[in-house]
């Protein structure tokens, strides 16, 4: 079994091209601009201060081993009185998504994922992170939970 798993780890990335991860890196920032902008929009609306905090670096594992040049995720903080929301990309490559973005706010951490096939229109969904920053120990008990 564990032959099988290490085969499909490298399976993917042996048929990807340099242009290939570059197209998606682009595309990733594209989708985070047109998101970041959609929130700002919002926010402004509703009386949020829109802060431009800088941004973040991305040189993922595929971007090195394609020697594809490292480059500036945008990133987006929203103000209005105690509250904050603070949206960080965190990766472009992840599991069972096509991208994630950390979202820090005044009442806890959120995970934002694309959910869409890779060059489709993004479906952005929401997921509260754990609360313990280590995960939670897994036990077969939480299995009806998860289910």
């Amino acid at each position: 079994m564990s032959d099988d798993l290490d085969a499909m780890e490298d399976t993917p990335q042996a048929d990807v091209t340099k242009d290939e991860v570059q197209q998606r890196v682009q595309d990733w920032k594209n989708h985070l601009h047109a998101l970041f902008d959609e929130i700002s929009a919002w926010a402004k609306e509703n009386g949020w201060l829109v802060k431009d905090v800088g941004t973040v670096g991305m040189y993922e594992e595929l971007m090195q081993k394609l020697n594809v040049p490292a480059t500036e995720q945008p990133t987006l903080r929203l103000d209005r009185g105690d509250s904050f929301a603070l949206f960080m990309p965190k990766g472009l490559w992840v599991i069972g998504a096509n991208g994630r973005i950390d979202l820090y706010t005044s009442k806890g951490t959120f995970v934002i994922v694309d959910l869409a096939e890779s060059g489709s229109d993004p479906r952005w969904t929401i997921f509260r992170a754990s609360a313990n920053r280590g995960g939670d120990r897994f036990q077969p008990e939480m299995i009806t939970a998860l289910v």
